[in-house]
């Protein structure tokens, strides 16, 4: 059994492609990700970049953002042709598939329809996909998304690369859900946070001034 821990970097689609805008906004551009085994230890990993086919540059906001230029993805595979090297390179081994919060796969999804792309493996892959976000917040018992940086800071563990670089991403992703996986050593971390959102009686004042670090992990959703 490999646990996949994937990324998805993307760029919008140019304002003229007004059909394709309707399927989808946005177009992924890099893929990231790390293979861990039954032990919960990295024992590969995947990155490509993905050339846009509906933008003929990369938009400012994307490379501030993650530092993908349009000469980065000039010579780069597109969708389909990464994904099947993505494919590939994941095996034939029984898997689960993680990302931080869904939008990964709602972005893939709409990609596979606007591309016509139709293959068994990625919709078996889509069936056995986890947001490993979602699951981080059922952890600490709380409804509210939490940032991939807060969360890494929540466990006192310093993130690893920069943050929006796809492979990066996902082995930090990779490292909180390895950390969650062994019992003990997550209490230890994370028990006074998880007990400090079971108050035993109503609070009259909020946990983020009662904790007033805690309060960072309540952080809008980061991909």
């Amino acid at each position: 059994m490999h646990h996949i821990f994937v990324d998805f970097e993307m760029n919008h689609i140019a304002g003229e492609y007004v059909e394709e805008r309707a399927f989808s906004k946005m177009e992924i551009v890099e893929i990231g990700a790390v293979k861990l085994d039954d032990s919960y230890q990295e024992i590969s990993s995947f990155k490509s970049y993905v050339k846009p086919e509906f933008n003929d540059k990369i938009e400012k906001q994307c490379t501030k953002v993650t530092g993908i230029t349009t000469d980065t993805v000039a010579d780069a595979p597109v969708l389909w042709a990464a994904l099947r090297q993505f494919i590939k390179w994941c095996g034939e081994e029984e898997m689960t598939v993680y990302a931080w919060s869904d939008a990964d796969l709602r972005q893939l999804k709409r990609e596979l329809n606007l591309k016509e792309i139709q293959c068994q493996e990625l919709h078996r892959m889509c069936d056995n996909w986890v947001d490993f976000q979602r699951m981080f917040g059922d952890m600490l018992g709380i409804e509210k998304r939490v940032s991939l940086k807060h969360a890494i800071n929540a466990i006192q563990a310093d993130f690893d690369g920069e943050a929006h670089d796809a492979l990066w991403d996902a082995r930090n992703t990779a490292k909180i859900f390895a950390l969650s996986k062994n019992e003990a050593e997550f209490q230890r971390i994370m028990g006074p946070v998880i007990e400090a959102f079971k108050p035993a009686e109503p609070m009259t004042s909020t946990l983020g001034d009662l904790f007033p670090d805690m309060a960072k992990l309540l952080a809008s959703t980061e991909s």
